[in-house]
């Protein structure tokens, strides 16, 4: 009976302690890669797709969220960029071979569920998961066809008309944090943003779907504004 009372005290203590409760701010940048899955033969006409890839992107976040223990709900605004390369001939009797590069900028509202894994009195590992809602709002293409190249950028109505201006993604994330002091810390990791709703608009052509995928390591710092 002894060993298990311990037992619990022991989780207990385990769960709880140490802590800084309340509320922090967490301001970070990114780089990495993006690429999407998407199947648009039927939209953009008869070819055979050469391939695609993904091209290099960066973001910026500023978070802010709340320590209850070990356990941190976290929100803020995501400024996001997503793309791909694409390789495509097109054509039937004369090919046109065509290199595309493409961006979308996205601003997303994040809600995170996060739980922190302790290792000594400075360093912690804090792996999260949740989903964001982003707001789709500009495109940037760069288009080489048969040696000349053209650039096109999309906003506002023009952008709306061919993509979805609103997305639900998934968002997973690792933060590995290391105390400088009572207030801050160093935070870097990995994320992964996985769109779950198709950037095509509905009714444009129903076999068609698009969707980005973003991974990239972050770095920042958590400022705790819990009161001593």
């Amino acid at each position: 009976m002894m060993k298990k009372l311990m037992l619990v005290v022991f989780c207990f203590y385990w769960i709880a302690s140490p802590a800084q409760n309340g509320f922090y701010l967490q301001p970070q940048l990114g780089v990495g890669s993006s690429g999407v899955l998407a199947h648009d033969n039927l939209k953009l006409g008869t070819y055979q797709d050469e391939g695609r890839s993904s091209v290099s992107v960066a973001d910026a976040e500023l978070g802010i969220g709340y320590r209850l223990n070990r356990l941190e709900l976290s929100s803020g605004i995501f400024f996001l960029r997503s793309g791909y390369f694409e390789h495509t001939l097109s054509g039937y009797s004369f090919l046109t071979d065509t290199r595309t590069t493409q961006y979308y900028k996205h601003i997303s509202l994040p809600a995170i569920a996060s739980y922190r894994f302790l290792f000594g009195k400075r360093f912690s590992v804090a792996p999260g998961f949740g989903y964001e809602i982003s707001y789709n709002y500009a495109d940037q293409k760069t288009m080489d066809q048969n040696g000349t190249v053209s650039k096109e950028t999309l906003t506002g109505s023009a952008f709306t008309s061919q993509y979805q201006g609103v997305s639900l993604w998934a968002l997973v994330r690792v933060g590995l944090e290391y105390k400088l002091g009572k207030t801050v810390q160093l935070v870097a990791g990995p994320e992964l943003h996985d769109m779950l709703t198709s950037m095509l608009p509905a009714g444009y052509n129903v076999a068609a779907y698009q969707y980005s995928r973003i991974f990239s390591l972050d770095a920042g710092i958590q400022w705790s504004l819990a009161k001593r």
